[in-house]
């Protein structure tokens, strides 16, 4: 982007103020609204956004404008900045990211080419980025970045595609009425898809008619419309803009007769890996192939290609490319490395948004480590070569990069190592002994990076616990919502982050400004901190012994005896922050409530002084002992109102857990401490709320086998069957975090759209599957638990809670980090 910030005046409206001697003619090239963003640009050409949301951006002036940035867009202005920031300019408007998309409205209406909004429920990333493969070499395509479909998404990604681009690809998320309005009126698209209409987000909504009716509006004066004709609420939302914009052209796509290209048929080749699909229009029969076995990929394929009908390109040409077409990975995976090294694997996409985006991540998951990063191929539409190579290399000198590995022809003579292929890469001697580096891995597919993954992981895949950050980060704003304004949010991210991993928890989790922090042990605690986490931290479980290493971390130890107080005044340290633990009925740890006067006297005679006391709720999610729980509640806001009239000074009190959260919400108290609630588990057994999965369990396919009927499987033979039966072995077992009580039909895994039962018993590295008529194969993947097969429907099926489920994965099993 190049824009002048008069222009900009201009355009927003702002009035402006700052320094008057600030040239008014400073061509702004960045846009950015977190301050500790900076580092992957030039300052001094960026344009500060102070958006209001869970943080005001107003906050940050003074850490983006210590940056270097001299360019503000405020929505409030201060008499006293004219002196603390010399040489700025302060654009101040009414409301920050109105005036951004206003800004973005008027970039659009410089842009001349095809602009395709594509909105759905599900696929619309997909569905994107399949266009932006197919449409290569045809012209020179613009396209939102990952996910950027919001408001602030929208705008932001509107405005970075340059003029001139001939096809902008753009998403279109909204969740309640209202929504589409706004992204309608800055993208004003000639070209609209629709992918599909389904459950995710209708929350927002009253049914699925008023959704439907939502997501049309994007269609508003577009020239073409591509829709599944099968939805019959999207069918006739659109018929209702027809009648308005009867020169509108539809093109549809769908089993049902009177779709313009009518699927008839889809052949599954498993050995083979592929799909055809068979399909008509205006009778005459075509067909393509894609590398997709699934539904939803013949879905996201015909969306595609009626976006390529409407652009004149399905010529077989065209259609050939359709089964070249990747395998996307939207997520960023982030994993431990062999030697010390954490590794980012990004290696499925190759544009220059993205590289700043993968960059800023990793530097915010791995704070402590030296930043290295290898490069493949970009195919960045509409820059040459020599430009791109100035961009990356800027790019990654901007975000502090150390080490740069440059992987391809077209690097030679970039500073650092330079490898002709992926295949000189692997055989290297940098590659054999890096050691304790923070490793972004990015390139286009066709660089094959994905082998130097491997290369640099500390253990192979086959099984994994993936974690799904952005489910983890969405989870905690939901209830941080719930909890109500003003309330404080302590996350507990012990017993290794519920098995989800503490570091990678806690990190994500500090990037959205979190309270507090909760550990079970001093030496979790100990690594957190060793990692560069910086927020609060209480200790759960500390012995006097470990008082010192509390002082020399910073970390807030919980005590819950007489006992426990003495030990800690005992030991020589001073100034630590306590927190209270009060027995109010739970009867597991705490003070008895008549212990207060006690306390108070222990700690008058003390350096240190109480930062919260809090309990623990024993039963808040069951309805049926709502007396007992308001009873504890009661009990604990007149022994915390005592302990602070006897202290002399407010402190935090918390009672109310994941389930006091959902069901009570009692204003006495100003924290509250999230648990298995933030890993997407209701403990009421209910499913959904708005609540996501964070972990998701999955496997692989070792071998498929062949047994005839009357024979057993596995150890003793078990799971005889009158008829013949193919039966997968997956490479994991209950050394892994499955159960023997899983076997025997007990449970299963979900495959290919479906559950398959467990056959036999469950071994200790391996257990067996009934796959027959699945069409199966080695090497195909498995989920154990996660997005269909519930964790909660997993505890369940064992007779034990979801927190039993998710800490019983073992250690062994690989944890893999994803990040949208």
């Amino acid at each position: 982007m190049n824009f002048r910030v008069s222009d900009i005046a201009k355009v927003v409206g702002a009035a402006i103020q700052g320094d008057p001697s600030a040239s008014l003619d400073l061509v702004i090239h960045e846009l950015v609204f977190d301050a500790r963003k900076l580092w992957g640009m030039d300052p001094s050409k960026a344009l500060f956004l102070a958006l209001k949301g869970r943080r005001d951006g107003h906050d940050f002036l003074t850490q983006a404008y210590g940056a270097g940035v001299r360019t503000f867009l405020v929505s409030r202005f201060e008499a006293s900045w004219q002196s603390h920031f010399p040489g700025a300019i302060f654009l101040v408007v009414s409301d920050v990211l109105k005036a951004l998309q206003s800004l973005a409205a008027w970039h659009r209406s410089r842009l001349t080419g095809v602009v395709m909004g594509i909105t759905g429920s599900n696929g619309k990333t997909i569905v994107k980025e399949w266009l932006w493969e197919l449409l290569k070499g045809d012209f020179s395509v613009g396209k939102s970045p990952r996910s950027y479909n919001s408001g602030l998404g929208v705008a932001l990604s509107l405005i970075q595609v340059e003029e001139g681009t001939e096809v902008a690809l753009l998403e279109a998320g909204i969740s309640a009425r209202g929504d589409m309005e706004h992204l309608w009126g800055m993208m004003l698209p000639n070209m609209v898809v629709l992918t599909h209409l389904g459950e995710a987000h209708a929350e927002g909504f009253i049914s699925m008619k008023e959704k439907a009716e939502e997501k049309v509006k994007l269609a508003k004066n577009a020239d073409v419309v591509v829709y599944p004709y099968d939805q019959e609420l999207l069918r006739a939302a659109l018929g209702d803009i027809r009648k308005q914009q009867p020169m509108m052209k539809t093109i549809s796509w769908g089993w049902q007769e009177g779709a313009n290209f009518r699927l008839m048929e889809t052949a599954v080749d498993a050995a083979k890996g592929i799909q055809r699909i068979h399909f008509m229009h205006r009778g005459t029969a075509h067909s393509f192939e894609i590398p997709f076995l699934d539904q939803a990929s013949v879905s996201n394929a015909m969306s595609c290609l009626c976006a390529l009908v409407a652009l004149e390109r399905w010529d077989e040409s065209h259609l050939s490319r359709f089964a070249a077409l990747p395998r996307l990975e939207n997520r960023m995976q982030f994993m431990a490395g062999r030697s010390g090294n954490y590794i980012l694997n990004d290696s499925y996409s190759a544009d220059l948004e993205s590289l700043g985006l993968a960059l800023d991540m990793l530097k915010r998951q791995s704070p402590n480590l030296p930043l290295s990063v290898v490069l493949g191929g970009f195919e960045q539409t509409g820059m040459d070569k020599a430009a791109l190579r100035e961009r990356l290399f800027d790019v990654v000198k901007g975000y502090g990069v150390s080490e740069v590995i440059w992987v391809g022809k077209e690097y030679r003579g970039m500073d650092g190592l330079v490898f002709e292929d992926t295949t000189a890469l692997l055989g290297s001697v940098w590659l054999s002994g890096v050691s304790n580096k923070a490793i972004l891995v990015k390139g286009s597919r066709s660089s094959g990076l994905e082998r130097v993954v491997a290369r640099l992981q500390a253990r192979l895949l086959q099984t994994r616990l993936e974690i799904h950050l952005g489910a983890l980060k969405h989870n905690y704003l939901h209830f941080k919502r719930l909890a109500g304004e003003g309330k404080k949010v302590m996350c507990m991210v012990k017993a290794f982050g519920y098995g989800s991993g503490s570091f990678e928890s806690a990190s994500a989790l500090q990037a959205l400004a979190v309270d507090y922090l909760g550990v079970a042990y001093v030496d979790e605690g100990i690594a957190l901190r060793n990692a560069g986490i910086t927020v609060p931290i209480m200790v759960m479980n500390v012995d006097a012994g470990a008082a010192w290493q509390l002082q020399e971390y910073g970390l807030e130890p919980v005590v819950f005896s007489l006992e426990s107080l003495r030990g800690l005044i005992s030991s020589g340290v001073t100034g630590l922050k306590l927190h209270i633990e009060v027995d109010t009925g739970m009867h597991r740890l705490g003070f008895a409530t008549g212990e207060m006067d006690r306390v108070l006297e222990m700690l008058r005679g003390s350096s240190f002084s109480v930062a919260s006391v809090f309990s623990h709720l024993a039963a808040s999610e069951d309805s049926a002992s709502d007396g007992f729980t308001t009873k504890q509640m009661d009990m604990f806001a007149s022994v915390a109102d005592g302990l602070e009239v006897g202290l002399g000074y407010r402190v935090l009190k918390h009672i109310e857990n994941t389930g006091g959260i959902l069901r009570f919400g009692d204003d006495r108290f100003n924290m509250v401490r999230l648990g298995i609630g933030l890993y997407g588990v209701d403990p009421r057994g209910s499913q959904g709320g708005g609540l996501q999965a964070v972990t998701r369990w999955v496997s692989t396919i070792s071998q498929v086998q062949r047994v005839r009927a009357g024979e057993g499987v596995g150890y003793g033979m078990h799971g005889v069957s009158d008829h013949d039966r193919e039966i997968a072995v997956i490479a994991a077992g209950y050394a892994d975090g499955l159960w023997r009580a899983d076997g025997q039909g007990s449970s299963g895994v979900w495959i290919k759209g479906v559950e398959a039962p467990f056959v036999g018993n469950i071994c200790m590295d391996m257990a067996m599957v009934d796959v027959t008529g699945l069409g199966c194969a080695a090497g195909d993947e498995v989920e154990l638990f996660g997005e269909h097969l519930r964790v909660e429907t997993v505890a369940q099926r064992r007779g034990t809670i979801p927190y039993e489920v998710l800490t019983s994965v073992s250690q062994r099993v690989a944890r893999v980090y994803l990040e949208e």
